[in-house]
């Protein structure tokens, strides 16, 4: 038997998005048959979620697999198509694969119309056409009519419902195309019946709108393998480059294979939806925060981070994303000595993005293109001389910015042609929002923009509308109290989509870019002066005093003390945010600025601790009012009074939350009484009873600890603990015992498992080898074109 030679021909067409695309291959006298009957499965796919490159890869991998040949594949060449062929004997087949996401039908016979000449040329002995348009008897009949010169049989026309039926057969071709069955129904609806609360199920829904857009590249391997060693992962690179949806695709891959997924945006939520024996995946994007690195979160991440990640990698059913931009990174490392440490290692699970090959940025370009929203003479526009290319290889190219430029509600900000705006923002994107921002947005817009950068990451829209009304007043805008509302719903209504989103009745910028943005906006414009006039609520002067702060030795120039005064002075009154938060910031704002006038407001909060019960979520602050208070440059009569005033509330603590602090946490809280030196006798006293408590609850952290060094850590610190204070270690010591035990039963028992040591999740796909030149991506951008 010999190879005969294959005749190629890929045509392709596009009208609304209609898509051609044509295979030849060579198959053997034997005829075989391809199925017409429908085996009708939980899951019907319409399509509409793959590219045409998609459509095309899973037509050949589902023919593959169902006639039993293997194709060898090409890049695309000056036939405009992806070529596959196999030869087995005699008789050539032309495949072709036909992908209508809005024409159907009538689109569908329009272009067999066309290719009757094409397919004549050819000689084929048998013709097969898949499409992802739904077939009825009727129409096949139109379509054989439409091709008289084509050797197309019935069974031939592979509509919708057989390609549902062969995926059914071939399962493992549907897991393969995971963009094929990420962004389903099915899919969704089992997610969000998992069990996992707003934010998640809020999170959840928005990863799959980036399902379609997604180009599988080298990142995903890679993260898997990190996954797969360490359980936990840190995505980093510079802003704009795909942290976050290479870390949202992993969240979604995780979250059809049965993780429960949990989407915290704080650090101490990890620990509190991790339960042992529930595959579950904790997602935290922007964990040391959006634009800038603040003492708050370094905090956190000294008392809770190292904590948490033993726990995860001493479980398999635990598993850690997290997402920071590279800069930030750097700089809590250099910050936080438990970053920075040698034993927390972070470099074994950070995984640096932002390198795409040329192929890939041409995948991540079409695709964008491909679901825009675009108008037609837009779309036409960048395609027109092949301008894609000169975006695809700008150097400043990230998929952030492509996003962007290829969204209706951002281009409809502007006033220039399209190819004009996308080319300055390419040359200058730090001026991305600079045109909207000054030109084109209302002022009320503005000041809405200027209302979600000084409050907390994610507000509600009654916490929202308060600030407005000041950022309102802050820029000399006019708003009556009888107006205040109608003005606001309009300035949403205006920025919804292109610069903010709402979930939930809560606010967020839509991208990141955009805060970056108003930071330097807000410099230039000198504006916090004005912004420090207005804050009032805990939110809104904690990001304020969090962007003063960061401005370093430019504030020196034009302090703004007595505002700063004012501010507090209208914090304090409003009584938002915790008592103790309040005071950690007075504290700190205090020594920034040496201002009498604070020692007032900083004696009235402390004072307010004895009227409020602190819990156990409040370690960390608590912890942080007393490191502040050690160092402070508080007059000594002044400052004995506070101190007097924190020890009694953390030492309540102590005896009242015991059980429900994590030890470290504890252990902190105690170091922290012990440096304030008051009230020596009941403070020790106060501990020993906490202590007590501690011990006998503390099985439900033990649980948590499922290592050999990691038990001994826990004992070693607990012991020296209960020594110092002279409590009992009889309970604790049986009770680390019985752990022990159950730990190295546990390993014998992993010892005699065969099964694999990831099992419950399956990496995705190989990479392919792209075409990159000139010549195969402009074939690519040619299923585009209208006709």
């Amino acid at each position: 038997m010999h190879l005969l030679e294959v005749v190629k021909i890929a045509e392709v067409s596009c009208h609304a998005f209609q898509v051609q695309l044509t295979l030849v291959v060579i198959l053997s006298s034997d005829r075989q048959s391809l199925p017409t009957d429908l085996n009708h499965g939980s899951q019907m796919y319409d399509f509409h979620t793959l590219s045409p490159p998609d459509f095309e890869e899973l037509v050949r991998d589902l023919l593959q697999a169902e006639l039993k040949v293997t194709c060898e594949s090409f890049g695309s060449g000056p036939d405009l198509g992806i070529d596959f062929r196999f030869s087995t004997g005699a008789d050539d087949t032309i495949i072709q694969a036909k992908h209508f996401v809005t024409t159907g039908a009538n689109g569908l016979v329009g272009t067999a119309k066309l290719e009757d000449a094409k397919v004549k040329a050819l000689k084929a002995s048998r013709y097969i056409l898949a499409t992802s348009v739904s077939m009825t008897p009727m129409l096949k009949a139109r379509i054989q009519k439409a091709m008289p010169s084509a050797p197309l049989k019935a069974r031939d026309i592979l509509g919708k419902q057989d390609l549902n039926n062969l995926l059914r057969k071939h399962p493992d071709i549907e897991r393969k195309h995971f963009k094929l069955w990420l962004s389903s129904t099915a899919v969704l609806e089992r997610i969000l019946k998992s069990g996992v609360y707003n934010r998640t199920k809020a999170e959840m829904t928005a990863i799959r709108s980036v399902v379609p857009k997604f180009v599988y590249n080298g990142s995903v391997p890679q993260a898997e393998a990190i996954l797969n060693k360490h359980g936990a992962l840190i995505v980093a690179g510079e802003p704009g480059v795909g942290k976050s949806t290479l870390a949202r695709m992993l969240v979604w891959l995780h979250a059809e294979q049965g993780w429960k997924i949990a989407v915290i945006d704080d650090i101490r939520e990890a620990f509190e939806v991790a339960h042992e024996g529930e595959k579950r995946l904790i997602f935290f994007d922007d964990f040391l925060g959006q634009i800038r690195l603040s003492s708050d979160v370094i905090r956190d991440i000294d008392q809770r981070f190292p904590p948490f990640l033993q726990r995860v990698r001493s479980s398999k059913d635990v598993r850690f994303i997290l997402t920071t931009r590279d800069y930030i990174l750097r700089q809590a490392q250099a910050e936080s000595s438990k970053l920075s440490s040698t034993e927390f290692n972070a470099s074994e699970f950070v995984l640096n993005v932002g390198h795409y090959t040329r192929a890939v940025r041409a995948q991540i370009l079409f695709n964008h293109l491909f679901f825009s929203k675009l108008r037609n003479e837009q779309r036409d526009s960048l395609l027109a001389d092949n301008f894609f290319l000169r975006m695809i290889d700008h150097r400043n190219f990230n998929p952030r910015l492509i996003e962007m430029l290829v969204s209706p509600d951002f281009i409809s900000l502007s006033d220039r042609p399209i190819r004009e705006t996308v080319l300055l923002t390419l040359e200058n994107p730090e001026a991305l929002w600079e045109k909207p921002f000054r030109s084109h947005i209302s002022e009320d817009g503005r000041a809405l923009m200027l209302a979600i950068f000084f409050n907390s990451s994610r507000t509600t829209l009654i916490d929202l509308e308060k600030t407005f009304v000041r950022m309102a007043k802050a820029s000399d805008i006019r708003l009556s109290r009888a107006n205040s509302v109608r003005r606001f719903r309009l300035a949403l209504k205006e920025l919804e989509g292109s610069v903010l989103a709402i979930q939930n009745q809560r606010v967020s910028f839509s991208n990141p870019g955009v805060r970056d943005y108003l930071q330097r906006a807000i410099v230039e414009d000198r504006f916090v002066e004005s912004a420090v006039e207005v804050v009032t609520d805990y939110a809104e002067v904690f990001q304020a005093w969090s962007f003063y702060k960061a401005q370093g030795s430019e504030n020196q120039q034009h302090s703004l003390t007595k505002q700063w005064v004012a501010a507090m002075l209208r914090l304090s009154k409003s009584a938002s945010g915790s008592v103790l938060h309040r005071l950690a910031l007075l504290l700190e704002v205090y020594e920034a600025l040496r201002s009498r006038e604070l020692i007032g407001l900083i004696k009235l909060e402390a004072s307010r601790l004895s009227a409020v019960r602190l819990r156990a979520s409040e370690a960390t602050a608590g912890c942080f009012v007393m490191q502040l208070l050690v160092e402070s440059h508080l007059p000594k009569n002044d400052r004995q009074g506070v101190i007097v005033s924190i020890n009694a509330a953390m030492r309540k603590m102590v005896q009242d939350e015991s059980d429900t602090l994590i030890l470290n946490d504890l252990r902190s809280v105690i170091r922290g009484l012990e440096k304030l030196d008051v009230e020596p006798t009941e403070t020790a006293e106060a501990i020993a009873e906490g202590l007590k408590l501690f011990v006998e609850s503390m099985e439900i952290e033990l649980e948590d600890v499922q290592e050999e060094d990691d038990l001994a850590e826990f004992e070693e610190l607990l012991l020296e603990l209960l020594n110092d204070y002279n409590v009992n270690d009889t309970d604790a010591i049986t009770a680390i015992g019985d752990q022990r035990e159950s730990i190295e039963e546990k390993s014998d028992d992993e010892d005699n498992d065969d099964d694999d040591d990831d099992e419950g999740y399956t990496p995705t796909r190989r990479l392919k080898d792209e075409p990159d030149s000139d010549e195969a991506i402009r074939s690519i951008f040619d299923t585009l074109r209208k006709r």
